[in-house]
Order: structure tokens, then sequence, then C-alpha cells
């Protein structure tokens, strides 16, 4: 799906400042998007309100640019006697449509968006369709669609239809409203034939109206999730936003994004199928929205965890050590309550606990003795491998007896990752010029399996569960 935008230059004028506009040149063009602004009169570009630009395009679109990178002075050049100003600007959004933004305003009521495995991800097979044998309807349909007159028909007719039903999922959850929807287009027939496209949207309706940078954290929060869900990082291709109005009929703005969510070429994975889908929000809507819910209840307090989850996800089939090591560190910096409580020591323990503090606490500060306190300090609290085992007993008790060596290979996988932090002894060559470094991809994917855990509330998991595949295939041989 291709921005009419993309790849285009329009000019309007743009206002830098109250009461400055000045005349650019807006360049849509991804991650190379610019403003050129240029001006006879000096203008500043040091302290633009908010970092938004907002300007009126040669064909009366508004469009408002927000995350501005300006240059801290504008560039000047001279011919004879007469002087110049310039300068360019790189706009992270360019919101464009009948109204103006601003970023700090809570104006934005809903986004719309579109990633480019959502037919995957929502596999409404029967929400479209044409008729096998479109002989004994044809008629009917045709007299109704002839507007007094006369339709002749053949024996070889063709009926092509949408059920109607718009809405795939619908899901209240802490962000509010979220749902997948069919937007069908078709043109109205003639010599040339007839067509009827669909793009699938995911909606998110706030319960509240948001400013602009809090509206896009929770989309892209969204498409991470639907990533996992599918088995790789999504495409964004388009996105709108509802804003707040006293019209009759919803304002909706076109966002374009100039760097968004995009998965590495170099790291594609085989196009998913929806077999490979982990959760089906058309068969099993209740349990889709569940899930989802869920996982938005604890973004707050798992956000700086799943970064990492997201980062090492998005490099799909390439593996390295620091890949590994990353995949446990985020056990690391999960919740409290997302891991196994404090341990119980026993009296003696605790006594020997606090004469060793007092001891060390006595020495003169040094790397030695800094490091005996910390491993008191941790003393009692869990560790690496139990916080990952935690986790994994989440799984292995919903899902009986399916990975039966689920936790050897993560406690396998916590002896790889010390090796590498801690200079441990290795159990074997861990090095990717080895013949074993298969395992540690193993390790990895395993790691990761056990974090991006999604469906410890769902029955059935066997016929759930499919990714990843090296881990489900390898866990269970």
């Amino acid at each position: 799906m291709m921005d009419e935008f993309e790849e285009s230059k329009r000019t309007g004028t743009f206002t830098i400042s109250p009461g400055k506009d000045v005349y650019g040149e807006l360049t849509f063009k991804g991650p190379e998007t610019s403003l050129h602004l240029h001006d006879k009169a000096s203008f500043s570009t040091h302290a633009i309100p908010e970092q938004c630009i907002t300007g009126i395009l040669q064909d009366l679109t508004k469009v408002s640019l927000i995350q501005c990178i300006t240059p801290p002075v504008p560039g000047s050049g001279r011919r004879g006697n007469e002087e110049y100003y310039f300068a360019n600007i790189f706009p992270h959004y360019v919101v464009r449509g009948d109204h103006h933004i601003t970023p700090a305003a809570k104006s934005i009521t809903s986004v719309h968006f579109v990633v480019d495995d959502a037919t995957t991800l929502f596999y409404d097979f029967d929400a479209f369709g044409s008729l096998i044998d479109a002989r004994p309807f044809i008629k009917d349909i045709s007299r109704a669609n002839a507007h007094h007159r006369e339709i002749t028909t053949g024996p070889n007719p063709a009926i092509l239809y949408y059920t109607g039903k718009r809405e795939i999922f619908g899901a209240d959850t802490l962000f509010g409203r979220i749902s997948a929807s069919h937007n069908p287009s078709h043109n109205l027939g003639g010599p040339d034939g007839v067509y009827l496209k669909n793009t699938i949207h995911v909606n998110l309706t706030f319960k509240e109206a948001r400013a602009f940078d809090d509206a896009i954290l929770h989309t892209f929060t969204l498409v991470q999730y639907l990533g996992i869900l599918v088995g790789r990082p999504q495409n964004v291709l388009e996105v709108k936003v509802g804003i707040e109005s006293d019209e009759e009929r919803p304002v909706v703005l076109e966002v374009y994004w100039s760097m968004p969510p995009k998965r590495e070429s170099s790291h594609e994975q085989r196009k998913p199928h929806p077999a490979d889908v982990l959760l089906d929000a058309v068969r099993q809507p209740e349990a889709f929205s569940g899930v989802l819910g869920s996982w938005l209840d604890r973004q707050q307090t798992w956000r700086d965890a799943r970064h990492r989850l997201f980062n090492a996800f998005a490099k799909q089939q390439t593996y390295d050590i620091d890949r590994l090591i990353g995949s446990a560190n985020m056990f690391d910096i999960l919740p409290s309550s997302a891991v196994a409580a404090e341990l119980l020591l026993t009296e003696e323990l605790k006594a020997a606990k606090e004469t060793c503090r007092e001891i060390f606490n006595r020495l003169p500060p040094s790397p030695e003795r800094d490091s005996v306190l910390g491993a008191l300090g941790r003393l009692g609290k869990s560790n690496l491998k139990q916080k990952i085992r935690h986790r994994a007993r989440l799984i292995t008790d919903a899902a009986g007896n399916l990975f039966p060596e689920l936790v050897t290979v993560t406690d396998e996988a916590v002896n790889c990752r010390n090796h590498y932090v801690h200079g441990s002894d290795a159990r074997f060559d861990y090095s990717d010029a080895s013949d074993n470094f298969d395992a540690v991809v193993f390790f990895t994917d395993t790691l990761e399996f056990v974090f991006a855990e999604l469906l410890s509330n769902v029955v059935d998991w066997p016929v759930m569960i499919r990714r990843p595949p090296l881990v489900r295939s390898r866990l269970t041989e």
C-alpha cells in the first residue's frame, strides 16, 4: 500500500512562530523526509514551539509537522546586494487533512492503522467470496440493479459478495476499545469489469482524548504485540487519527510516519501462514480479547523488559552472543510481581548474613568489599535461573507434558550467558565458529519463547502453541 504522497514534493507556507510564515517545500521520502524553508528575510528555527510547524499546502491541505529536528541557525546566501535565508528541517510525523493539531493538545480520540500481515493475523476467510453457481440468482440481482432498464443475462454469470460483517473482533482494554475491521472498496462496474478489494484496519478508540505522542506510543505497543502473534515484526503501511471536533461528521487526519516500524529485509523470514498465528481472533475472539487485555494491563510495568524482547525479535533469524545475553537479562528487569517471591532464609542464615554485613561494612571501601556486600544483599532473593524457572512453570503447568525438559534448557541457557558475562567455566565451546553454536541459537529461542509466553490462560495449549517452530520441535523431541 503506497502512500499517495510518497516520493512527492508539496509547496506551501509554514508557520514557524506566531506571526512568522515562511515559504517552503515539503518532501515526503521516508527517513529523508524534509521541509526546505526559504525566505528573503531572516528567520529563526532555534525555538519552534513544541517542535511543531503548521502549514497550508497549495491545494489547501493543512499539515502539522511534529517532532521536528531543526538546525540551530538557518543558512544564508547572497547574490549581489540581495540576501536569502534557508533551513532544512526533518519532521518525524506529518499530519495532514482539514485541521491542524499540536502535540500537547489532548485531541486524539482514535487511531486506525494497517500492518502488512493483517490478512494473516485476522484470517476471516468467509467474509468475502464468489458463488460457484450464480445462475439461480443472477436474474433477481440484475433486476434489482436495473434502474428501469432491461439487463440481459447469459449462461455464465458471476457474483462476488461481501457478507457485510465489518468488525472482526473487539476488546475493551486499559488503552481503550481495540478492534480489527474490514474496509472494502469497490467500483460500480462497467465494460472494464468489477472489483471488490479489502483493507483490514486495526482500530484503537481511547476512553478519553490523548496527546499525539501518547497515541503513537500506544499504537507502537500494539504493532509490536501483533508482530509477536504472527511471528515477525510488522511493517506499518498506513496510520490515521480521529480528533475531537464540533463537526457532525468524524474528523480523520492522515499521518505520514517518516520512520515507521519496519522489518529489516536482511532479517526477513518467510511470510507467515494463518495456522502460524498464536491466537485466532476470528474463531476465538473471546480468548484473543482476553489475552490482549492482559498483555496491555502489564505494559506499564513490563515495558523495559519487553523492549529488549522486541529488539531481539526484530533480528528474526540472525543470532549472536549479544542476543543470547539480552534474552537472559530481560528476565532480571521484570517487576517483582512477575518472578518468584523472595526465598525464605533460616534463622542461622539470616544471622550469618547480618554478621558478615557488619564485618565488611567496617572495612575500607574497595571493589572486593563492595562485591561481597552486593552478594550479601542478593542473598534470599531470586537469582536469574529461579526467575526464568518461575516463568517457565506457567507454561509447563498449562501445557502438561508438552515441554518436559523446558527448565533443563533454560538452566543451560543461563550457564551459557554466565560464561560470557561473568567468565564462568563453559560447559562446551559456545562460540559461533564452533559446531555447537546451534545450541546457542536453541537457548536464545527458548528464552524468548518463555518470556513471550502469552497463553497461560488458554486451555488448548497443544493446539494454540505454534511459535517458535525450532523450540516447539526440539523441546518435544
